[in-house]
């Protein structure tokens, strides 16, 4: 008789987010112990109500930490910081040595972090720097199980640029039309991370480049976009000094737009922001026209 494999306690950072939120689902569909993370405790309910422990508080606070994370087999990490936050950075980096710290008081056996493209070069900047700080933090923790899923700009970041955009009759952001950029779906994430998760079969493992099915452009997806339609659709730059202010008017501290602002100069004179090395990249199934119809499309005519 084959023996029951035993089941894992996992803890689900920013559980309410489109990435935590998918894994935690499959963990409990797989029939897994789920503890998820959030600071609102109604949002956790839809996870409660499959089976998940909820641990609503603010991530900020160690001992917090230290109890969702007590006893548990591994984690998700994600770290999402409110852009109102006057200090942005010093806040994203806060959150990334809370985790760090809770992972070692609790002897946390491995962790899965969602990462940035880039981290491995600290010559980027933007919020690609920010997510290099917290690789390092966590590869600090001994014994910590870590592997570090570096992911390309995801679709969902086409949300920001849709009011501007519906504004303008155009695809519209700081970003040069024609600047190359892996783009992925959150859901592929969530699928990749979820299978981490499942196997903990990474020690040792380098960070894992993750990006979608192809390569992609502003200019591309207008003219995606343009089909998609029926009619033109064209595509323009923004001025970043322009952006920043679309971003704070929007309710996002200066020091957010500025580094979101600063990701997309990035970008632009980076591109890709591949490492030299392609031994670990993967890449992602879902194709951005699938996107465009069911999220950006519906935006862009609100």
């Amino acid at each position: 008789m084959l023996e029951k494999k035993k089941k894992k306690t996992y803890v689900i950072t920013v559980a309410t987010g489109r990435i935590g939120g998918r894994v935690a689902r499959e963990l409990l569909a797989a029939g897994q112990d789920v503890r998820v993370v959030g600071r609102d405790r109604a949002r956790l309910e839809p996870l409660v109500a499959l089976g998940a422990v909820p641990f609503a508080g603010n991530v900020r606070d160690r001992a917090f930490l230290e109890a969702a994370f007590a006893g548990a087999d591994a984690a998700l990490l994600v770290v999402k910081v409110d852009p109102r936050e006057r200090n942005f950075r010093r806040t994203f980096a806060e959150v990334g040595e809370g985790y760090a710290a809770a992972a070692r008081a609790t002897n946390l056996g491995a962790a899965v972090f969602i990462s940035s493209t880039g981290a491995h070069d600290d010559r980027h900047r933007g919020l690609v720097i920010l997510h290099a700080d917290v690789e390092r933090a966590l590869d600090a923790v001994p014994d910590l199980n870590v592997v570090h899923l570096r992911c390309a700009f995801f679709f969902e970041n086409l949300l920001y640029f849709a009011p501007a955009s519906r504004a303008r009759g155009a695809l519209s952001s700081p970003l040069d039309p024609a600047t190359e950029i892996d783009m992925i779906s959150t859901a592929d994430i969530a699928e990749k991370a979820t299978r981490l998760l499942r196997d903990l079969d990474f020690r040792g493992k380098k960070p894992i480049e993750l990006r979608g099915p192809e390569v992609l452009s502003l200019a591309a997806i207008a003219q995606k976009i343009a089909l998609l339609r029926g009619r033109p659709f064209g595509v323009e730059r923004e001025p970043y000094d322009a952006n920043i202010e679309g971003v704070i008017a929007m309710g996002a501290n200066r020091d957010f737009a500025t580094l979101i602002n600063d990701t997309w100069a990035l970008f632009n004179r980076t591109g890709l922001l591949r490492p030299d090395r392609s031994s670990f990249d993967e890449r992602g199934r879902i194709t951005i026209d699938g996107f465009l119809k069911s999220d950006y499309l519906p935006a862009l005519e609100t």
